[in-house]
């Protein structure tokens, strides 16, 4: 009889145990959301980008590039003063990346999401014989328009 008190107990306590733990999750969304925070969900992955230029120890930043990453729904973003740019991507996603900044060549890959993940490009400055190279955005709808 006292071993079933005690299982009765035990049981009770871990049931009290995971709803007040499930409150206390729940009032801290409902208070993200009204402060308008952002919540990762458990199947994205911060991408963080580094878009870089200059050699060796000299690099520099380059602000206000963007990053579109293309799949569906897509991704877009643009670097802040330290270069850096953060897309929130799906996991097990399959995304084409579009970088560009005026003046500089283009990067242009595919990547499949994996996990959080951080990339650094060095950008180079076209020279007139690669001032035909298409827009980004003509890429894009180029790109759509394929599908």
């Amino acid at each position: 009889m006292k071993r079933m008190k005690t299982t009765v107990l035990v049981i009770f306590l871990m049931v009290l145990a995971t709803y007040s733990i499930g409150i206390a999750a729940e009032t801290a969304n409902v208070k993200n959301q009204q402060n308008n925070i952002p919540q990762q969900s458990l199947f994205d992955a911060e991408i963080t980008f580094y878009i870089l230029t200059g050699g060796g120890c000299g690099c520099s930043p380059i602000p206000g590039v963007s990053i579109f990453a293309g799949s569906e729904p897509g991704e877009y973003g643009v670097t802040d003063e330290d270069g850096m740019c953060v897309l929130t991507l799906e996991i097990l996603g399959e995304y084409e990346i579009y970088i560009e900044a005026e003046k500089r060549l283009g990067i242009e890959f595919e990547f499949n999401v994996i996990d959080d993940q951080t990339f650094t490009f060095h950008m180079f400055k076209k020279d007139d014989s690669s001032l035909s190279e298409t827009s980004l955005l003509y890429r894009l709808v180029t790109n759509i328009l394929n599908r």
